[in-house]
């Protein structure tokens, strides 16, 4: 018979955790750079830390970095681009003005990729925060973007509706493992004006948490941009993000569950209790693990399974709106999925 066993079985010493290798956080500060400059390299050399490898590349017929990541150090808060030949002049600052920690950083373009020498990696996080160029646009516009909540009624000959318009401007993670990209992504609003009323809109200023435990096991990830104001050639907002502390940890030893399959989630999004439905070919012990976006554990517990189709109510009712993780483990395999509590 299938019972839950409450927290009580972690004091009494039953294993419930999986061994994951240290975690390994890249502050970019292992690159030496004068004060107030970036990274740039006109042959297209990526760069390394620890076995993550970061994609940089320069554009030598135009003579500017045209994609990947680049580190820096630079703290020009004030500052946005200016019309050609200028457009690429303030690119590598933060609008915090200067790193989580450390003194280095680095600012990510759209698309730009990661990859790890170890195929059995897990993104666990990273900070982010908006560039100077894309705050500074986002708030004021350009000559080829527009304002935020834009309420003038047209720009650039397209038609905007009068009142606020719900412009947003989001990253999302996509992670590879052996050339596919995988089921499960990662999302973050840089700037928000969907919700009704002004006194909601925000763009973000300060550094915040990116919590990346949804993506899994990878070998690679790639940042994709994607924001309201679209214009015939693409997205007119910068597609510039800056990154500190990205850290991830080994998995080695630790594949995808086996012994337990058609693993599904519902409701999902939810406003009252989930419910994880799975088939198991024997009888065995399987922990699940609640995590908010930040990483902090909700809520941990043991079940065991029979063999054959399972069901188990997750007890979600009580938890605050918001993006949430559950990870299902047997101790040498894990599978993890994330879910919406409305």
């Amino acid at each position: 018979m299938k019972k839950t066993i409450t927290k009580l079985a972690i004091a009494l010493g039953i294993a419930t955790t999986i061994n994951i290798n240290a975690q390994i956080t890249v502050t970019f500060d292992t690159f030496t750079l004068a004060a107030d400059t970036f990274y740039e390299n006109h042959s297209s050399a990526d760069f390394t830390v620890a076995g993550t490898t970061f994609q940089y590349e320069w554009d030598g017929t135009y003579n500017y970095w045209s994609g990947g990541t680049s580190y820096t150090n630079k703290k020009d808060t004030i500052n946005t681009v200016g019309p050609a030949p200028l457009y690429y002049t303030n690119v590598y600052s933060c609008i915090p003005g200067s790193a989580f920690s450390g003194a280095n950083y680095a600012t990510v373009q759209q698309n730009a990729v990661i990859s790890f020498s170890n195929n059995t990696t897990a993104v666990t996080g990273f900070y982010i925060t908006n560039t100077t160029y894309a705050w500074k646009v986002i708030k004021r516009g350009n000559f080829v973007a527009r304002k935020f909540g834009d309420t003038t009624g047209t720009h650039s000959g397209t038609s905007i509706p009068q009142g606020e318009y719900p412009d947003w401007f989001k990253v999302i993670v996509r992670g590879y493992r052996g050339g596919s990209m995988i089921t499960d992504s990662v999302e973050y609003y840089l700037a928000d004006y969907r919700a009704p009323g002004t006194s909601n809109d925000y763009v973000i200023k300060n550094w915040q948490y990116v919590n990346c435990a949804a993506l899994g096991q990878v070998d690679s990830i790639k940042f994709e941009m994607k924001s309201s104001d679209v214009g015939n050639y693409g997205i007119n907002t910068p597609t510039f993000f800056s990154m500190d502390n990205f850290t991830t940890q080994s998995t080695v030893g630790i594949e995808e569950l086996t012994n337990v399959s058609n693993i599904s989630l519902f409701p999902n999004p939810t406003s009252q209790n989930a419910v994880i439905s799975y088939e198991s070919q024997s009888i065995s012990n399987l922990s699940i693990i609640i995590f908010d976006v930040t990483g902090k554990e909700i809520e941990h517990s043991l079940l065991e399974t029979n063999i054959g189709k399972n069901q188990e109510k997750l007890h979600t009712e009580t938890l605050n709106a918001g993006i949430y993780f559950i990870e299902i483990s047997d101790g040498t395999s894990s599978k993890k999925m994330k879910f919406i509590k409305l």
